[in-house]
């Protein structure tokens, strides 16, 4: 299949809603949004971000779910995916094709259709680049930088595991978070992609607050407790660190926290794991000791 057969493929099979006038298939695409507009662009690499066996339905879903995951992180709307995919020449028109309908439905899923992008062919492993626009329709992203001491600090489903191949299968928390944000007044928010520990530093410093999580509270996905048998290393150390979980880490004023815990309805667990403090990030232990608590999320590092 040449590019533009696969092009042509592509645009037969992708339906633009109101908000994309103008899709694939023209110079530019001519998108219509509702309010401001959130912008997020990611690159995804064979060997870094996907295994070079991983099935390619499953590498098609996670590069477009991540990339959606950073909207739903500011509580907005996504509208509109552009890809940009560098094919390896050793890949058959099967792995192609695969690729394209995972990428088409998952951009369609989340709400943000696939309006433009390229695709090229090379000697070097599948590259994959990934744009998604989303618009505030009258809303105040939430950024990472709200956060106040005293307020709660939740997550929403489970954590770690990633390691073991559930970062493949991330599902990006639209819905939660424009309810977190229109709703529940969220005062900071980031999605979990290079951990716990990481990502918590993150609404730290950008807030130049502290905070401290309660070891207790932190929910240990089962993949994690898998992975401790495997290798050794402990549950919670994966829950912290192992990154990709793609899951809402958010804080919330104190008179909100109850209210929400009492309005939240959507299938999915929501935890509070501890509040924000003045300064410094720990982990509280069960016996009451606290801890400096590392960022050791992943973070990708270049030869010295």
């Amino acid at each position: 299949m040449g590019e533009k057969t696969f092009i042509d493929w592509l645009r037969g099979r992708i339906r633009l809603g109101p908000n994309v006038p103008v899709g694939p298939g023209d110079d530019a695409a001519v998108i219509r949004p509702d309010g401001e507009v959130v912008v997020t662009a990611d690159a995804f690499l064979e060997g870094t971000h996907f295994p070079a066996d991983a099935p390619p339905a499953r590498i098609g879903h996670k590069v477009i779910a991540a990339s959606v995951s950073d909207v739903a992180a500011m509580g907005c709307f996504p509208v509109a995916s552009f890809v940009t995919v560098g094919f390896s020449r050793a890949r058959d028109e099967a792995f192609v094709r695969e690729l394209g309908e995972a990428m088409i439905a998952a951009a369609e899923k989340y709400g943000a259709p696939i309006a433009g992008g390229d695709v090229t062919s090379w000697d070097q492993p599948l590259a994959v680049s990934v744009t998604v626009l989303g618009e505030t329709r009258g809303l105040r992203p939430v950024l990472r930088s709200g956060a106040r001491p005293g307020d709660r600090i939740f997550v929403t489903g489970s954590l770690g595991g990633s390691l073991s191949g559930r970062h493949l299968d991330a599902e990006p928390r639209v819905r939660e978070g424009i309810f977190l944000n229109r709703e529940a007044g969220a005062s900071a928010m980031i999605d979990i992609s290079d951990g716990l520990s990481a990502d918590l530093s993150h609404v730290a410093r950008e807030s130049g607050v502290g905070a401290v999580v309660r070891e207790a509270a932190i929910p240990v996905s089962e993949a994690a407790r898998a992975l401790e048998k495997e290798d050794g290393r402990a549950a919670l150390r994966h829950a912290l660190d192992d990154g990709e979980d793609f899951e809402l880490l958010f804080t919330v004023a104190p008179d909100r926290a109850e209210w929400l815990r009492g309005s939240w309805s959507f299938d999915l667990a929501l935890t509070e794991i501890g509040e924000i403090t003045e300064e410094g990030v720990f982990i509280e232990r069960p016996d009451g000791v606290r801890e400096k608590l590392e960022p050791r999320g992943y973070e990708h590092r270049w030869r010295e």
